[in-house]
């Protein structure tokens, strides 16, 4: 199914019609444009792969089908397992698009900034550790990439995220957010803490390993801090 985020409609060539309606472009990153719209009439989100100029056409495509493809599993099995996600509607690995459900709620990001009351951060940490959980890390994580809804904080946009992730890319997770933190959000100078105190919460619960994970977080604090 040919993607364009300028058509409205849904008649699709030859006078096929298709289960997807596009409304509105959302964000237009390096690697992907995202856009809001519907999936037989239920409200989802379409990303597709940007082209990169400055690669070989031949590579480009490669690392976009190879993208692509990672993001949909990692969404099956966040699927699958019961865990907090956006849910897998349909993908095109040839042509580099994936649709999703969209997730209802505000970012994470402008929750905080809003001084939203609670403790969000926990909440964070307990979504990353049911991620972590099953092997997956996310690779991008900030609290612009999670959504507060009435479940929970729902993370969003796995489209660096590893299906077989090791213990230094779950530890740079945890890094990616103290960054994030830091920056955006040093008006909460315990939100950290209080992200690890979620991620520790019921320790033997899903046979994790979260304290090494938090371990190698602070290991790489202490590499960066060493380095800089």
């Amino acid at each position: 199914m040919p993607f364009k985020p300028s058509n409205l409609g849904l008649v699709m060539p030859h006078g096929i019609w298709s289960p997807w309606a596009s409304a509105a472009v959302i964000h237009v990153g390096a690697e992907a444009e995202v856009v809001s719209g519907s999936w037989i009439g239920r409200p989802a989100i379409l990303k597709k792969r940007v082209s990169r100029g400055y690669r070989h056409p031949k590579l480009d495509r490669t690392l976009s089908r190879q993208r692509i493809f990672a993001e949909s599993r990692i969404l099956a099995r966040l699927n699958e397992r019961g865990i907090l996600a956006p849910k897998l509607l349909s993908m095109d690995q040839e042509e580099g698009w994936i649709i999703m459900s969209e997730v209802i709620g505000p970012t994470l990001l402008s929750a905080l900034m809003d001084g939203a009351e609670g403790d969000l951060e926990v909440e964070l940490g307990k979504s990353l550790r049911s991620v972590h959980s099953q092997g997956i890390s996310h690779g991008d994580l900030t609290t612009l990439n999670a959504i507060v809804t009435l479940d929970g904080v729902v993370l969003i946009d796995y489209g660096l995220g590893r299906l077989v992730a090791e213990m230094e890319h779950f530890g740079l997770d945890l890094h990616s957010l103290h960054e994030c933190l830091s920056a955006h959000h040093s008006d909460r100078p315990k939100a950290m803490n209080k992200v690890i105190q979620g991620y520790l919460l019921d320790p033997d619960s899903d046979g994790f390993d979260g304290k090494s994970v938090v371990d190698r977080f602070e290991s790489i604090r202490g590499r960066v801090r060493y380095h800089a």
